[in-house]
């Protein structure tokens, strides 16, 4: 299967691995699809995983970085980028918990990319905060987190100790807004992300969670056909979102950054 796996990546690119991912994967690069702005700004992807939308941005003319504390996704992320012939590319090894470390070393930036990270990091308020040093005025930080009111999420035990589980179940928007004003940022979007025909392509994914994972992704890729109607029968349902998609632009004022 990995052959198979490293075959469909070489024929179709970086976007294999956007096809290959989580279903839910495919829903944020949609959505960072409508955002993300083109040409030669500067762009950090902020938990980059293995650099799917590291790699996008850089597709799109961006200066791209990503950052990571997984040794083994960064060099992924390096050797896909090497296959694809992405050449403005960097991925770091940077714990976006020591973002502060860092911030003379990455400089800033125009734009900043963040999905699914703040749940499982317990000083969600610092990442943030961070996050909004690195940006230049007028810069615009795009965020995914757990949408706090989708009940089917909270299942298991939150972590207590960030070893990659979620130490909070999502968010709200009037949460993350009150975050992020805090932090010279301001929202100018909010969007809900993955429906009802996503979440259950996810349920079939555990579902098979019993035989290799690579398999059980190429299993259910023909399914994944349906996802176009997801936003119609989300809506007719009233089924709530799994995720939060928030555009917020950094104020030209300066707020205490130490």
């Amino acid at each position: 299967m990995i052959y198979i796996k490293t075959f469909f990546l070489k024929i179709f690119g970086w976007k294999a691995t956007i096809m290959s991912g989580d279903p839910s994967t495919l829903d944020r690069w949609k959505w960072i699809r409508r955002h993300l702005q083109k040409g030669s700004l500067r762009t950090l992807d902020a938990g980059c995983g293995s650099g799917s939308f590291t790699m996008y941005a850089a597709k799109i003319g961006n200066i791209a970085i990503g950052i990571s504390h997984d040794v083994k996704n960064n060099t992924k992320a390096r050797n896909r980028a090497k296959m694809f012939g992405i050449t403005n590319i960097q991925f770091l090894l940077i714990d976006l918990r020591d973002l502060h470390l860092s911030t003379e070393q990455l400089g800033k930036f125009d734009q900043i990319i963040c999905m699914e990270v703040a749940e499982h990091i317990i000083n969600d308020k610092k990442l943030i905060h961070d996050l909004s040093f690195l940006l230049k005025p007028g810069g615009q930080l795009l965020l995914t987190v757990p949408n706090l009111n989708n009940k089917h999420i909270k299942n298991g035990e939150l972590s207590k100790t960030e070893d990659g589980g979620h130490v909070r179940w999502g968010y709200t928007f009037e949460e993350i807004q009150n975050i992020l004003n805090s932090y010279a940022l301001d929202i100018i979007t909010e969007e809900h992300l993955s429906g009802f025909i996503t979440q259950k392509l996810i349920r079939l994914l555990e579902l098979l969670g019993g035989i290799e994972s690579i398999k059980a992704r190429f299993l259910v890729l023909p399914f994944r056909v349906f996802q176009i109607f997801d936003f119609p029968i989300t809506k007719l349902l009233k089924y709530p979102s799994l995720s939060l998609g928030i555009i917020a632009i950094k104020r030209s004022v300066n707020f205490y950054e130490n």
